[in-house]
């Protein structure tokens, strides 16, 4: 632990390690895995925010965006929601790789922007919102893994519900269609950030 806080960089720190066991993968032995999505939603930025938040302004129907989100849990061909190429028909290999995911949770929920915004038990905020203080939003999915882009995608879309564009029904046509370029585009990648992996 020593020797590797000693050459990481200064935004990266190890608090603990163990032995793994014989043919562990970091990447391939994990079950699950949980992402965290910020939208800060206010006329103005949040500076202390800006950087790991998305700045949403304007009307933004949460609650529909909250029910959208719901319908990505269970398992789904989420080629819709793929990037590389994966989810455009016609361009299938032989023998590529599954679009198949199964999603354990997702939700939208409103957080407390003074709490630690990356723990998962994060307290939601108790008032309600208003534009004229703006307010911050988590996109939570726990998932046994996902696509390129799949989450940025999601949040694309769920953004277009939100704004009006798409209805919170649309989401099951979408995941249905398995058709990459009928889904919202992909939100930019600063909001995103891994919580916890479970192996």
């Amino acid at each position: 632990m020593s020797a590797l806080n000693g050459v990481l960089p200064h935004d990266l720190a190890v608090s603990a390690a163990e032995i793994a066991p014989e043919g562990f993968h970091p990447r391939f032995s994990a079950t699950r895995r949980a992402y965290r999505y910020l939208l800060w939603h206010s006329s103005w930025p949040s500076p202390l925010l800006g950087r790991y938040s998305l700045h949403v302004r304007g009307r933004l129907d949460t609650e529909a965006m909250a029910r959208a989100a719901g319908l990505f849990e269970g398992t789904h061909d989420f080629a819709a929601f793929a990037g590389s190429g994966m989810g455009v028909p016609g361009d299938e290999r032989d023998g590529g790789p599954s679009t198949v995911r199964t999603v354990y949770q997702a939700r939208m929920h409103r957080l407390d922007p003074a709490a630690n915004v990356w723990a998962w038990d994060a307290p939601e905020a108790r008032d309600a919102p208003g534009e004229e203080q703006g307010s911050l939003w988590a996109i939570d999915l726990v998932a046994n893994a996902f696509l390129p882009q799949m989450i940025r995608t999601i949040v694309g879309t769920l953004l277009e519900v939100g704004r009006g564009k798409r209805t919170v029904e649309s989401i099951i046509e979408l995941i249905e269609g398995r058709d990459r370029r009928n889904a919202g585009e992909t939100a930019r990648s600063h909001g995103l950030c891994l919580l916890w992996v479970e192996y």
